[in-house]
């Protein structure tokens, strides 16, 4: 795999990428502290940036000049004072939806209760009922089995569509940047956002882009970064609130695009470099799931396969620019991605563990990928396959990167 230095003296637009990851975004903040000041890495501001979701607040937080202690002061903040609260519309709803079932439940016809009576007789012969962990496992088989329709009703009734409201970190985003807009920069910031009615993806930019021709079929929307746009990009479906923007309202960009890879093409970065808060590997393959080691590990798959199909379009786009260079695409240097070592192992929920010491821990991660990635190459990513992990490099190469 072919090694070259982000910054070499040839003329280039760096893109830096940060991905989407909730509290994980605290890993970008140790890479962008050892990148920043390493002549090897950026060695200062790139020229582009892009992010989604805890991407989006990073790269914000970066645009508007933020040191790496202020960023991870800020995000120190968000665990000691949670700028969430939660939506008395949503519990208010479903206490309604029960008394109304509860109203309905006498009416039901006789054939209808007869068979949910054999079910319910069925599935305590099935189950230990005389143990608690029998009775849960019974009853959650007859609500998803026997009485569905009651779950079908109840969500029809419930009128609102998250859990919590982020309204408080408006004020504290607001602080963190230095207004309720970002000032303009040199710096080229594209904030990622998914239209909740269209699905479509919409990218928010700060300055225009070169060519969407060269880029993708999403939506560009040229203007102010505000603070309502990095909210919007951060917006997890149905736990946070969407953020109406220009009769849009938007969700978190992570549904689609993660990593998102083609802003920073169309805003002119000839050389990209991403960063994940995923490993790529489990760090134990063999060993027994847990429930929360599943939920993790369906979290990584999902925004692991985002990347990696974002990846190999921009690798093929690269194929299509060296043979019909008539088209004018530019030949784009995809750097292999910063990503938490092997090893590494996240807490269980660690997307939403909003933690002081998790949070430093993230942190220490990022600077150590940071070094290890520098150590090993730079490398361009070329291979057309999955992206390459640290177990797949030579002992070698391996032992001088984790060194």
């Amino acid at each position: 795999m072919r090694q070259r230095a982000l910054r070499d003296g040839a003329p280039s637009e760096i893109g830096l990428v940060l991905s989407g990851g909730g509290a994980r975004g605290a890993f970008q903040v140790g890479v962008w502290e050892v990148l920043r000041a390493d002549p090897r890495g950026l060695g200062g501001l790139p020229s582009v940036i892009s992010g989604t979701s805890a991407g989006a607040l990073n790269g914000a937080l970066i645009a508007a000049g933020r040191t790496p202690s202020e960023m991870l002061d800020f995000w120190l903040g968000l665990a000691e004072r949670p700028p969430v609260v939660a939506n008395r519309g949503f519990f208010s709803s479903v206490e309604r939806a029960l008394g109304k079932l509860a109203l309905a439940e006498p009416l039901r016809g006789l054939k209808e209760r007869l068979r949910s009576f054999r079910m319910a007789a069925h599935l305590a012969r099935k189950h230990a009922v005389f143990a608690q962990s029998g009775r849960l496992a019974a009853l959650a088989e007859y609500v998803m089995t026997a009485r569905f329709d009651a779950v079908s009703r109840l969500l029809d009734e419930v009128h609102t569509s998250y859990l919590f409201s982020t309204e408080p970190l408006r004020a504290r985003l607001a602080e963190a940047i230095g207004g309720w807009a970002l000032k303009e920069s040199d710096v080229k910031l594209a904030i990622n956002a998914v239209d909740v009615r269209s699905g479509q993806v919409v990218r928010y930019v700060s300055h225009p882009p070169k060519k969407h021709s060269d880029s993708d079929d999403s939506h560009y929307e040229h203007g102010p970064i505000t603070v309502d746009v990095i909210l919007a990009s951060a917006s997890i479906p149905l736990l946070f609130n969407p953020v109406t923007l220009g009769g849009r309202e938007l969700w978190d960009g992570g549904l689609l695009v993660n990593t998102p890879l083609a802003p920073v093409v169309a805003l002119g970065a000839t050389r990209v470099l991403p960063v994940l808060v995923t490993s790529g590997r489990d760090a134990h393959p063999h060993a027994p799931l847990g429930f929360g080691d599943a939920i993790e590990r369906l979290a990584d798959a999902f925004l692991e396969n985002a990347y990696n199909s974002d990846r190999k379009l921009l690798l093929e786009r690269n194929k299509l620019a060296r043979l019909m260079p008539d088209l004018g695409f530019s030949v784009v240097e995809l750097y292999d991605a910063i990503r938490p070592l092997p090893g590494y192992e996240f807490e269980a929920g660690s997307y939403l563990y909003f933690d002081k010491t998790v949070l430093r821990g993230m942190y220490e991660a990022g600077r150590d990928a940071a070094r290890a990635w520098l150590a090993a190459g730079p490398r361009v990513d070329e291979r057309p396959g999955h992206p390459s992990t640290v177990e797949e490099l030579p002992t070698a190469e391996r032992s001088a990167k984790i060194a």
